[in-house]
């Protein structure tokens, strides 16, 4: 065999070598860069999750030092006003604490003035009043079904069927599992409902809406609970007697639990470092012991984010209904 036969089969061996090495290198860069991203992914989480723990605390030291200093709860406190978008060290977090007891606790539906009011506020928001006995009928322990509420027998009729709760309500978001609640009616719902761990029908009428307002007052138009609103946030209750006073002449007050003193709060983190952003919200519960208690802390969606979050496993998760 001639010399230059050999130098090609040797330059197409060289060529093929290089090649096949440079593809090894490429496969190995991009390897070492996604398990870099991991490891970034990993970091960020467990940074957010530092600070999501570091953020509940300074609401329980809020909350705590407002109830040393103050007899009732108002909108104009501090810990009503939380925290700006602060920076830290990779991102950002932004801290607000809500008044639990300034909207209405579905869990006490059961009791029948509660009950009535959860009708008010439907009708307040233009929704079928009768789903507040849909409501009744998921948490009561009864197999019988209320004029356009719903049991066993109606939901296990479904695809895929289901039983009735039969038990208190974990989160709001189980209203969906309950008939006649569509996407629709839940979310015109969400910002004036809540569900408590125990069936309290207490109602901080310092804190509450006026759409709450409206729904806690028999006869009292939505406008009117608007007015009253706007002078208390100036000037608010010291007793509930003088919420009462200032209702219009002729209305029958209130029969379900009125305060002007908070035991419940919600508290909403939204936390951002590198490309993790999450949002998730807790309910603390402030005691008489100068103590607080973590009720849930559970994630929440980011309006426009189609990314999965954390599975509610780590962080307290819910278990609507019962399996047929």
């Amino acid at each position: 065999m001639s010399a230059r036969p050999q130098r090609g089969i040797a330059l197409v061996t060289a060529v093929m070598i290089v090649a096949i090495a440079a593809a090894i290198a490429v496969q190995i860069a991009f390897a070492h860069q996604v398990w870099f991203r991991q490891m970034e992914n990993v970091a960020d989480r467990d940074a957010t999750d530092w600070l999501r723990r570091g953020a509940l605390h300074w609401a329980s030291l809020a909350l705590l030092e407002d109830a040393a200093q103050n007899s009732t709860d108002d909108l104009g406190e501090s810990w009503a006003m939380g925290l700006p978008t602060l920076p830290v060290e990779g991102g950002t977090i932004k801290v607000s604490i809500e008044d639990a007891q300034g909207r209405f606790n579905l869990n006490s539906v059961v009791n029948p003035a509660s009950l009535q009011v959860f009708s008010s506020l439907l009708g307040v928001l233009q929704l079928n009043p009768l789903l507040a006995n849909a409501v009744l009928d998921w948490i009561d322990s009864d197999s019988v079904a209320s004029a356009g509420g719903a049991e066993d027998v109606d939901y296990l009729s479904l695809n895929p069927p289901y039983r009735a709760a039969n038990r208190p309500m974990a989160s709001v978001e189980e209203l969906r599992l309950i008939r006649g609640f569509d996407a629709k009616t839940v979310a015109a719902l969400l910002p004036y409902v809540t569900v408590l761990p125990l069936a309290t029908n207490d109602i901080n009428v310092n804190t509450a809406s006026p759409v709450v307002l409206a729904a806690l007052v028999p006869g009292l138009d939505l406008p009117t609970a608007q007015r009253i609103a706007e002078v208390r946030d100036s000037t608010p209750y010291k007793t509930v007697d003088d919420f009462k006073s200032k209702l219009p002449r002729g209305l029958t007050a209130p029969t379900v639990g009125m305060v002007v003193k908070t035991d419940f709060f919600l508290v909403t983190l939204d936390t951002s470092i590198g490309r993790h952003e999450r949002r998730s919200e807790a309910l603390l519960q402030r005691l008489s012991n100068k103590s607080t208690t973590l009720i849930w802390h559970r994630p929440q969606p980011l309006i426009g984010s189609g990314e999965p979050d954390e599975s509610p496993s780590s962080m307290g998760s819910d278990e609507p209904g019962k399996s047929p």
